[in-house]
């Protein structure tokens, strides 16, 4: 089963080039967005710890800050998942990227790295960057919990597009890396693409050729 997700996950990325952004004076960064296959092909995201300065409390992919150390974005992206929770860089296949995308707000210009996993891993959150994992079933992210921005969960109203999943809400940069990743799966096969969406946080950064 993990051989067929990664052939999938391959073909939904082999025929894009992904894009890269200059943004003066922004910084680099990287996420991984890790799947693993049984009993079915889920997500692993991160509840960021309520201690960060950036992004505190928001969910996110696992990743970070590119260092002058990191000889990829790749690299970054399995160093961070590494620290932030104990995921064996070792057991990742990176199987494509999607395209760079800036934050509007904390200036950064972010490289998702796509990795598929053999199996459900065993995984430890570092408490100082991360208070919650969560491992969302792929079949789960569909049009019935996204909401369009301006709606109100819990008295916060939000901005961006978001999806709602038992109670957490995925919105910003990830909610905008989630409806391109949601659309190169569709070209799989592997789920629905996402409803069209009023959402500035869809919008197509301005970007220059790989």
């Amino acid at each position: 089963m993990a051989n067929e997700l990664e052939r999938r996950l391959r073909a939904a990325f082999a025929d894009h080039a992904p894009a890269t952004v200059n943004l003066p004076d922004a910084r680099a960064a990287a996420v991984l967005v890790p799947f693993y296959p049984a009993p079915e092909p889920t997500l692993i995201f991160t509840v960021r710890s309520e201690m960060l300065s950036k992004h505190k409390g928001q969910i996110s992919f696992p990743g970070g800050s590119i260092d002058p150390g990191d000889a990829t974005a790749a690299e970054a992206a399995l160093r961070e998942a590494h620290e932030e929770i104990g995921l064996d860089p070792a057991s990742v296949t990176v199987v494509g990227r999607l395209d760079d995308t800036p934050t509007f707000v904390s200036g950064y210009v972010v490289t998702p790295v796509v990795g598929v996993l053999p199996e459900r891993p065993q995984l430890s959150p570092n408490p100082a960057e991360v208070s919650k994992i969560l491992e969302v079933p792929l079949d789960d992210l569909v049009d019935d919990i996204r909401r369009e921005p301006g709606f109100s969960d819990r008295g916060r109203t939000y901005p961006t597009e978001a999806w709602v999943w038992h109670g957490h809400v995925i919105w910003g940069v990830t909610a905008r890396l989630l409806r391109v990743l949601l659309g190169r799966l569709s070209d799989a096969g592997l789920t629905k693409p996402p409803g069209a969406t009023t959402s500035w946080s869809a919008w197509p950064p301005a970007v220059t050729a790989p």
